[in-house]
């Protein structure tokens, strides 16, 4: 598959400053008397022209290349039958006013493409300024951690806090508030921050395996392990602490099990 399509390849722009110094983007080489930089689009760090937002972290590209961005993810909007999540519309309207038929700079995680075939990446405005923390810092995402891409993790934890802390978009949702780990159970197969007391950690061949109250397990790949080493989570340290975990909750053997990939993914409290 080609990263991206002749005819975007082939494109090319000019970037000039006016008097302000504003940034101006242009495919018509502006007047002789104005020093502009010739801009081609290619494959590497260039600039492309969103051609449409399809929801609050996917777009597409002119040349017809899908994006999704890398490291956050919005509510879902309404597609086939399924209603809009709180706070997808706001999302992809967001996102749309923002870049829908603009020019952006793509990032490329150490992954380049989902199983779904689409590009991954973080994006850009063309004066450098990151979208991904734009999304997190207004509310409207929440940071998902998807290795091996979690070059910008820390940046995106922050901007995710900030609005958090004040209360901004989806965390005035109830789904995005903490609930008990007891209460997983009703949560399958949707995000979710929860608390709960790791009871018991059992070390298996693969996985380590956090136990809580009513049978919820958390599960950590030992492929995984080093991450929460360097973050001071290393699981035979973790027996009889209080945490925040987040996650997808799924189900293993009809009980609640969240997948744990990184230190990030929990939250001890004193």
């Amino acid at each position: 598959m080609l990263l991206l399509t002749e005819e975007l390849r082939a494109e090319s722009y000019y970037r000039w400053q006016d008097e302000r110094g504003v940034a101006h983007y242009t495919g018509e080489r502006p007047p002789a008397e104005i020093s502009a930089e010739k801009l081609i689009l290619n494959s590497g760090h260039g600039l492309y022209r969103v051609a449409k937002v399809f929801d609050g972290d996917t777009v597409r590209l002119e040349g017809g290349e899908r994006v999704r961005l890398i490291g956050i993810n919005t509510p879902e909007v309404a597609h086939r039958n399924r209603p809009t999540d709180p706070g997808g519309d706001a999302a992809s309207d967001y996102l749309r006013k923002l870049i829908e038929g603009e020019l952006v700079r793509l990032e490329y995680g150490a992954e380049r493409r989902d199983k779904y075939g689409r590009l991954l990446a973080h994006l850009f405005t063309p004066e450098g300024e990151n979208i991904n923390v734009l999304l997190l810092s207004g509310g409207y995402a929440h940071v998902v951690i998807k290795l091996p891409n979690v070059r910008l993790l820390q940046k995106y934890f922050a901007a995710e806090r900030g609005a958090r802390e004040a209360g901004l978009g989806i965390w005035g949702f109830p789904q995005f508030k903490v609930h008990k780990i007891e209460e997983a159970a009703g949560f399958r197969n949707t995000f979710r921050r929860l608390q709960g007391v790791i009871r018991r950690v059992e070390e298996k061949r693969s996985a380590w395996l956090l136990h809580f109250d009513s049978g919820v397990k958390a599960l950590i790949r030992k492929e995984h392990l080093a991450s929460f080493i360097r973050g001071g989570r290393h699981p035979n340290r973790l027996s009889g602490k209080r945490v925040i975990i987040r996650g997808w909750v799924h189900s293993s053997r009809g009980k609640p099990l969240i997948r744990l990939r990184h230190a990030k993914s929990i939250e001890t409290i004193d």
